[in-house]
């Protein structure tokens, strides 16, 4: 009993049963038993009012809803109830005018029914929610159709043997088989699919709705079957449609279960005389009408099933395609030819940066299209559909910000039968981002080799100089020659040491420590290294404590004054200035040099870029991008005011408390000038 148990335990899946089981893991050692006795209940009871029934032949009903229960419950619960089978029609048949070595041949032939049937069904595994239609095809023919005429051939043949027989044997057979094929179409439906789905939690309107048309089919069909209108089975058509299209399979097995009961009992107690000759005959047509409103029904919940559940996995694959498009920031599209109809992904206008329009045409394409880039782009597209080959190019796009972002096309062209184009397909990708790395790199490229070539040069060049003619040359031209080797030696670590912060910086590898500092200190210091190197620097510094980061401000402060010393000519002044402000420090560095456009003190602080103005200056575009990013990274800011007089004055603003703050990694691009 205990392995049945553990077995039964195993088979639970799906509906009321598992949920059970889930909550309560102990109650599966109480689970068999209960359903045992359930099972042979319910069976008892439904064969007594089978074989009760007027249009019985002692044993031989053509009303046998135990075939459908004893069905459902190896279906729903495992082989391993097979005894309640057993005992169920032991039961009843032997306390139905059958003896008791008469009942027990019977009793095979029932319970091998309920077993085969159910293991037919798991051969082609079936689904007990009879949401496909090949599930209610394997229903109808394997089980309703094949596995009761075990039960039928089985009973048929004892009675035969034991003298108790009342009718012909083909004609007994018969009765007997229909009788168990309408319990596999009636009862079996109805509690496979109620106990098999999962809980349904419907709204409180479709509740009210179920409950008024179960309401509106059982009126109906008294009405039809009982109060004598049985001309006028047509009325009830609509309802047990309108019950599969609202409610799926729910509807349909409830509805014909609805309408098969009272046509019975209309037929039993005569109020539906359909030509037959006994009533027995007369249900048995009634049977056979009702069984094709069954099926018919059956199918169509499971065709509605069915599509709802291609819709949803079409649902959810579109939205797989389209979360892929909008990570890879690629977008489809396609272009119907004769119609000038274009048809884009949703990622496709976002690339773009139009909001979803129906209805694009090549017209309103090429007008998203950079004007520059219009007439090459048609003519691309003309070539294409006369090769009718694969094609791709890049166009920039103008965008909902009137920003050009760059876009890689990739498509090719479908013709019909005849060889003409009909249609062209394919993707979008925004590249503006690999362009701009692609230009990136070729800056730095360009900028480090020229910017790293210059003072090796002159490293090399002086020093071979003093190598081969050092004792010739007098004491102030080899002190000069000694200055510029440390100047283009410290011009060249600084360099290095910019493009070694920016990599650490992109990696995340360069966080902030905060420790309270004399910033003006710090600067004071900064500048009497360049006053080693022969440039004096102006100092208005206050003694001002903040928390920063202080190699990061004096990295600040360095590429400050190299800057400011490079763009503006020797024996010009260059001022460093501190100054505390309320809650924050300022740092400050003035010169007289060219000064800097308005349009261009922004794009300055971008790493390699550098303004118009000063074009043919020494500078790989660096330095100023790492002090916006020192700046941002004390939540602080840089930029360039007009310096009274002439010149240029280069501000930094830092806080003058970090407790608050959560630092985290640093774009290289300068984000958070403010």
């Amino acid at each position: 009993m205990w392995l049945l148990s553990e077995n039964l335990s195993e088979r639970l899946e799906g509906g009321a049963a598992s949920t059970v089981r889930r909550k309560y893991p102990r109650f599966g050692r109480v689970l068999y038993p209960a359903l045992l006795a359930c099972v042979a209940a319910l069976y008892i009871g439904a064969a007594k009012l089978g074989i009760q029934l007027p249009v019985a032949h002692g044993v031989v009903t053509p009303v046998w809803a135990p075939t459908g229960i004893a069905l459902a419950a190896l279906v729903l619960f495992g082989p391993s109830l097979w005894p309640a089978v057993a005992i169920g029609a032991l039961v009843a048949n032997a306390t139905s005018g059958a003896s008791l070595g008469v009942a027990a041949g019977i009793s095979v032939g029932n319970t091998l029914e309920a077993v085969v049937g159910a293991a037919l069904l798991r051969r082609v595994e079936f689904r007990s929610s009879l949401d496909r239609v090949r599930d209610v095809a394997a229903l109808v023919l394997l089980a309703a159709g094949a596995s009761t005429a075990i039960a039928a051939t089985n009973g048929v043949t004892v009675l035969w043997a034991s003298g108790n027989l009342s009718d012909s044997y083909a004609s007994s057979w018969f009765l007997w088989w229909s009788g168990d094929a309408m319990g596999d179409l009636v009862a079996a439906p109805l509690l496979l699919v109620w106990l098999s789905a999962p809980f349904w939690k419907p709204r409180v309107a479709e509740i009210a709705e179920g409950a008024a048309l179960v309401g509106l089919l059982a009126g109906l069909s008294w009405f039809v079957f009982i109060h004598g209108y049985w001309h006028y089975p047509h009325l009830l058509f609509p309802l047990l449609v309108w019950a599969s299209l609202r409610f799926y399979q729910r509807g349909a097995v409830t509805g014909s279960f609805v309408v098969a009961a009272f046509a019975i009992a209309g037929a039993v107690n005569g109020s539906t005389p359909l030509g037959g000759s006994s009533t027995t005959e007369v249900v048995q047509i009634e049977e056979g009408l009702l069984a094709a409103v069954i099926v018919s029904l059956l199918i169509l919940g499971a065709v509605l099933s069915e599509r709802t559940a291609a819709e949803r996995t079409l649902q959810h694959e579109r939205a797989i395609f389209a979360e892929a498009q909008a990570v890879a920031h690629i977008g489809s599209w396609e272009w119907n030819l004769a119609a000038d109809r274009i048809t884009w992904s949703d990622e496709l206008f976002r690339l773009y940066g139009m909001a979803p329009v129906p209805g694009m045409t090549s017209a309103s394409y090429l007008e998203q299209i950079h004007p520059e880039d219009r007439p090459r782009v048609e003519e691309l597209f003309a070539c294409a559909l006369i090769d009718a080959a694969p094609f791709g190019f890049e166009q920039r796009v103008i965008g909902g910000n009137g920003t050009p972002r760059w876009i890689q096309v990739q498509g090719h062209v479908i013709v019909d039968a005849a060889g003409d184009p009909v249609r062209m397909v394919g993707t979008a990708q925004d590249v503006t981002e690999t362009k701009r790395l692609h230009e990136l790199r070729e800056n730095i490229l360009a900028t480090v080799s020229h910017e790293l070539r210059t003072p090796l040069t002159s490293i090399i060049g002086f020093a071979q100089t003093l190598l081969e003619r050092g004792t010739e040359l007098d004491e102030a031209t080899r002190a000069e020659m000694v200055r510029n080797l440390v100047e283009q030696a410290y011009r060249l670590q600084r360099l290095l040491s910019d493009l070694l912060d920016l990599d650490r910086m992109r990696h995340g590898l360069l966080p902030p420590s905060f420790r309270p500092t004399d910033v003006g200190a710090l600067v004071a210091n900064v500048a009497a290294r360049q006053a080693e190197l022969g440039r004096q620097i102006g100092l208005h510094a206050e003694p001002v404590v903040a928390d920063v980061d202080a190699a990061k401000v004096e990295r600040i402060v360095e590429n400050l004054l190299a800057n400011a010393i490079k763009h503006t000519p020797p024996g010009t002044d260059v001022v460093a200035r501190v100054e505390q402000g309320d809650g924050f420090v300022m740092i400050a560095v003035d010169d007289r040099g060219r000064g800097v456009q308005e349009e261009e003190r922004e794009a300055v602080f971008e790493l390699f870029t550098r303004g118009a103005s000063l074009e043919g200056v020494p500078g790989a575009g660096i330095g100023l991008s790492l002090v916006a990013q020192f700046a941002a990274v004390h939540g602080g800011r840089a930029w360039i005011e007009d310096h009274p007089g002439g010149g240029a004055s280069f501000k930094v603003r830092l806080p003058l408390h970090q407790a608050a703050r959560a630092p985290g990694p640093t774009s290289v691009a300068g984000e958070g000038l403010g």
